[in-house]
């Protein structure tokens, strides 16, 4: 018997913003990098994440769980860390 495997919806988005490069890093006042990530239902809105917190409405109705922004970021640095050369 195959295996199915279960891709939750936030993570699919994490990965659609992963591929679509269209966010902006920032450096900010404690030296610790956030990301500009664009809203996909309103043009022109961005939202700042980084790895564990995010100005999106999905976070602020549901801090338990990680909004897709948040997921990206966190693709976005395993992909960065896989990336880099060994020394």
């Amino acid at each position: 018997m195959a295996a199915t495997t279960i891709i939750d919806p936030r993570s699919m988005k994490a990965a659609q913003i992963v591929a679509e490069d269209q966010w902006k890093l920032f450096l900010d006042d404690d030296n610790r990098v956030s990301w500009s990530i664009p809203s996909s239902r309103k043009r022109g809105l961005y939202y700042r994440t980084t790895d564990n917190g995010c100005t999106c409405p999905d976070l602020k109705y549901r801090p338990w769980v990680a909004c897709k922004h948040m997921l990206a970021v966190r693709l976005q640095i395993a992909l960065d860390q896989y990336a880099a050369p060994a020394f």
